[in-house]
């Protein structure tokens, strides 16, 4: 049977614009909703190249995309013009708009990691839509649809109402447009002789972003205004960034940054395949979640059983071949994690490692598979060189998602938390950890597991181990990782274990200004002074606590009074330079402990009044001529030695160093 409007009944009118009008109707063939998108053809030949076009648009078929579910031509006797009809799914959810408005509405912000299942989502579906050499035309909140998807069990979104070129007006120059719109249109389109392209389908994403990041603090009225200016000059973008900044990353702010470039912007594909932030998205996407369910249900492959030789090339070939069954796999893993125990050299090929990677990925929900991934990757990573695949994003994208995924295993927590944490061991390896949210998730197993002495030590040296990054430290901060930590360090104060790994912690996070605010809340001296006390004859913590005690006094004068006297966690006072001292004679041939003592005695002699307190308790030329003695050839215990004897003997006659 032919379409024609008589086999749709119409329920209700959605929308109507320059040269369209959208209908909500009802199929009288299956009853199912759809909707219509009636657009006006100025004359027939027109209607049948706007016909061919959307032969290509009803061929679409990806997991965030809506093609046109079918369309034709008809002429309608009372205006006397022809109409192409284009007939779409309905969306009963809404749209993105929908989502937009109400954080306007309540005037808070949609979380990051919301927005960034958002980007990896229209990502793909524009990278795939370009690849077809389609263009969206048309890319709006408006446009982009919420949808449940059963195999996921949570929402997603689909590109849709595709604008067909041959039918659409002169969106550059239609007086009738509203400035909404137009805004939404790159800059270039307004220049004589400009056309539609992947770039300009870029540019409209990123006005997505744009309000999705500004909808707590701009009204609908207002993100129209200032688009419309940053279409005029973009470093008015510059002055909204400020508002953005107070929620949103700056790895977010950069990419709206690139997207509203007036000139050179790149195409999604560049974005994909280069953009760290935008890897990071996609992996958040889920894409291929669906398709592996697609192949599921196919039932073309045979479940087999895992070939138990001892050959890793045999293994990894039948993983290959049933990744997308979960049993197999896991079995698989589990097999592979036995052999690497009885062999000391155990090694894996880059393809191996990327397998694993896939095998994880495509099973995300399989705890199993997981935790065997993460113990595999643990094995090989103590003896990857610096350029090991194991140190890119390729690798560490998934660590994060895994424990996302499975936040209520300890196991899977304590080997994700061990693996990032020798991962970190390289500088750039941290930093990328850091873009893909590595930061959030040890930071969120070690509050939902604080309870549990060895992931809070584990988690502890993990945060220490990739905050040493400045932007990861920052992360940290954010996430109010001082006062988790100091309540591990609390709970656990009789674990030498946490109070080790929670000193070395703090320690890297007083690289970031912002904690200053807390340490006085927190009682971070006092616990750090408690720790020393507790742990005397434990070198790892006595160094550790010195060091993050060090680092705290240095800005921060108040802290140095704190390690004089301080109010003890548990009520009273706790004096500080007498457990020190305590610490350093049960020390004193250990050269890392006695340099961290020094380290925290030259940064207290920075004050005068502690200066003066210091020598009333003997901390001074007697313990400094017994170090400078013991470590004459140490720079490191030296430097900073020669440092505070100095700043010691400035106000005061006491006995000089002698040969």
């Amino acid at each position: 049977m032919l379409s024609s409007m008589e086999n749709f009944k119409i329920l209700e009118q959605l929308g109507k614009g320059v040269q369209f009008t959208i209908l909500k109707v009802e199929s009288k063939i299956d009853g199912k909703t759809y909707v219509i998108k009636k657009v006006e053809c100025h004359d027939e030949s027109q209607a049948n190249l706007a016909f061919r076009e959307a032969v290509a648009l009803q061929a679409l078929d990806h997991p965030y995309i809506s093609g046109y579910k079918e369309f034709f031509v008809t002429w309608e006797k009372e205006d006397s013009s022809m109409y192409m009809i284009i007939v779409m799914d309905y969306f009963p959810k809404g749209h993105l708009g929908n989502v937009v408005q109400r954080a306007r509405e309540n005037k808070e912000a949609i979380p990051e990691e919301t927005v960034k299942k958002y980007i990896g989502q229209l990502m793909e579906a524009l990278v795939y839509v370009h690849s077809k050499n389609i263009l969206h035309r048309d890319l709006r909140v408006t446009n982009v649809f919420l949808v449940e998807e059963p195999l996921l069990q949570e929402d997603i979104l689909i590109l849709a109402d595709f604008a067909v070129a041959s039918v659409m007006c002169d969106t550059r120059t239609c007086t009738r447009r509203t400035s909404k719109l137009t805004n939404y249109l790159a800059p270039e389109l307004t220049e004589k002789g400009a056309d539609f392209s992947e770039s300009t389908d870029v540019w409209s994403l990123g006005c997505i972003l744009f309000e999705l990041t500004t909808a707590s603090f701009l009204s609908e009225a207002e993100a129209v205004t200032r688009l419309g200016e940053v279409r005029e000059d973009p470093y008015k973008l510059e002055e909204i960034f400020e508002d953005v900044a107070k929620t949103f990353s700056g790895d977010l702010i950069n990419l709206i940054r690139v997207l509203l470039k007036r000139n050179n912007r790149p195409t999604a594909k560049d974005l994909m395949e280069k953009n760290v932030y935008v890897k990071s998205c996609i992996e958040k996407s889920d894409a291929s979640q669906l398709e592996k369910r697609k192949r599921q249900k196919s039932g073309k492959r045979v479940k087999g059983p895992v070939p138990k030789e001892g050959n890793i090339l045999k293994v990894l070939e039948y993983i290959a071949t049933m990744v997308d069954f979960e049993d197999c796999v896991a079995e698989a893993l589990e097999y592979i994690v036995e052999l690497s125990k009885q062999d000391e050299n155990f090694q894996m090929d880059v393809n191996g490692k990327r397998m694993i990677k896939a095998a994880m990925r495509n099973n995300l929900p399989v705890k199993e598979i997981q935790i065997a991934g993460c113990n595999l990757f643990n094995s090989l990573v103590i003896s990857a060189d610096k350029d090991d695949v194991l140190f890119t994003s390729e690798i560490i994208s998934v660590i994060p998602l895994a424990m996302e995924e499975h936040e209520d295993c300890v196991e899977l927590q304590q080997v994700a938390c061990t693996l990032l944490m020798a991962i970190a061991a390289q500088d750039n390896a941290a930093s990328i950890a850091g873009l893909y949210g590595a930061i959030e998730r040890v930071l969120s197993a070690l509050d939902k597991h604080i309870t549990n002495p060895e992931l809070c030590s584990t988690a502890c040296h993990a945060l220490w181990s990739l905050a040493v990054n400045e932007n990861n430290v920052k992360i940290a901060s954010d996430d109010d990782a001082m006062t988790k930590v100091c309540k591990a360090l609390r709970l656990h104060m009789n674990s030498a274990e946490v109070a080790e790994a929670a000193s070395a912690a703090l320690l890297s996070l007083t690289l970031n200004d912002k904690n200053f605010d807390f340490i006085g809340d927190l009682e971070c001296v006092a616990l750090l002074i408690n720790a020393i006390d507790t742990h005397c004859k434990n070198a790892k913590v006595v160094k550790n606590a010195c060091l993050a005690l060090a680092s705290l006094v240095e800005p921060d004068e108040e802290s140095a009074y704190r390690v004089l006297t301080d109010e003890a966690p548990d009520g009273g006072h706790i004096a500080g330079i007498p457990k020190i001292i305590k610490a350093y004679e049960l020390h004193k041939d250990n050269a890392e402990v006695v340099a961290s003592i020094v380290t925290l005695v030259m940064e207290l002699a920075e004050y005068d009044d502690v200066r003066a307190e210091m020598r009333h308790l003997n901390v001074g030329p007697d313990l400094l001529s017994e170090i400078f003695k013991r470590f004459r050839d140490n720079r490191d215990i030296m430097g900073p030695c020669e440092k505070a004897l100095s700043k010691l003997q400035q106000s005061s006659s006491s006995q000089k160093i002698s040969a």
